[in-house]
């Protein structure tokens, strides 16, 4: 291996900067380096998202799409927790969808995807959970679902405190607008129901 000396400049740039990176990050308090560990694991998820993505075909991310989403609530919206955050579920953090339910009612994060005309066999990949740090108890479920155009394609309840992840085929329309829903609801109490979303991203193939 060379040296640094011998190293292209290009390279030894690099180094260098890497080095001065590392000596800011550990001056950080411990909750600040964290955040920063956080943030390298949505990059991460970032670059291995856009090469599956050429690898597959057609993807659409919710949660690079997170901006353009509709929050609301099914009834009033009390209690009711919605953002986009990495979220730490069974030891794991993922990039994910925060969606803490009502009092009562739903947690609604609703999407308008164009799906283009030459993509077809289209499905939804998803993760849910609770994040850790919450004690639900064990009775206490949250009902984890998803709409597509109004309709119900898909729903889970549950309290796991580890991702469950899901593959739900989907008869999308090529060339259509389709209006898709993540709900959560608290069943039981709302005490504890730090429901999240992890990952949830559409692919599908591209018809040449």
């Amino acid at each position: 291996m060379p040296t640094e000396s011998k190293l292209p400049d290009d390279q030894r740039g690099i180094l260098n900067n890497l080095s001065k990176l590392t000596q800011h990050i550990e001056q950080l308090s411990a909750e600040s380096q964290a955040k920063v560990a956080e943030y390298v694991t949505f990059l991460q998820w970032q670059e291995a998202q856009k090469q599956a993505a050429g690898a597959e075909g057609w993807s659409f991310s919710f949660v690079e799409g997170f901006k353009e989403a509709a929050i609301f609530a099914s009834r009033a919206a009390a209690g009711m927790d919605v953002m986009l955050a990495p979220a730490t579920v069974g030891g794991e953090t993922r990039p994910a969808l925060w969606a803490h339910p009502p009092l009562a009612g739903q947690a609604v994060i609703e999407y308008h995807v164009p799906v283009p005309q030459q993509v077809s066999q289209v499905w939804l990949r998803l993760a849910f959970g609770i994040r850790d740090g919450a004690e639900i108890a064990p009775d206490n479920l949250v009902a984890f679902s998803v709409r597509i155009n109004g309709l119900r394609v898909w729903g889970q309840q549950s309290n796991a405190q580890s991702w469950q992840t899901v593959d739900i085929p989907l008869n999308l329309v090529s060339g259509d607008i389709a209006r898709i829903e993540f709900a959560t609801e608290a069943l039981g109490s709302h005490q504890w129901t730090w429901a999240v979303w992890g990952e949830p991203e559409l692919r599908g193939k591209v018809v040449k």
